[in-house]
């Protein structure tokens, strides 16, 4: 059973670098965790285009040279490579996959995620012991 789902909803970098260094961290110290990308947060990913909330984007650069500092990557392609590598799960919704329009060729699963259909999405969320947002 998965301990904790994170739901990334918005197509932030700063949603990413939250959701993302959360659900490491929670795999570090041996939590069984899933970040599913539904809405802006997996339209940015098929888009490949990311900004920071605009209360965030006069910080742009200190975040970036502070994440990097801390030795974060503020690339979200990166922040998933890294995820992935310790053993998070990540997907992407594949309801809102449909809801955009999602049948091939038009988009593809974002490089890193697996596919979540809205039945494993309902029964991940159903036996999941924390669920949140970022």
């Amino acid at each position: 059973m998965v301990e904790t789902v994170i739901l990334c909803k918005e197509g932030t970098i700063n949603s990413y670098l939250s959701a993302l260094v959360i659900a490491m961290n929670k795999k570090k110290k041996g939590e069984d965790v899933s970040v599913i990308f539904m809405q802006e947060g997996l339209v940015a990913l098929i888009d490949k285009k990311f900004r920071l909330s605009p209360g965030l984007e006069p910080y742009s650069k200190d975040i970036e040279k502070n994440a990097a500092m801390m030795g974060v990557p503020s690339d979200p392609f990166e922040l998933i490579k890294e995820a992935k590598s310790v053993g998070v799960s990540l997907y992407a919704c594949q309801a809102w996959m449909k809801l955009l329009g999602g049948k091939p060729p038009r988009f593809t699963v974002p490089e890193g995620l697996q596919k979540l259909e809205l039945s494993e999405l309902i029964e991940a969320l159903d036996k999941a012991k924390k669920v949140f947002s970022l």
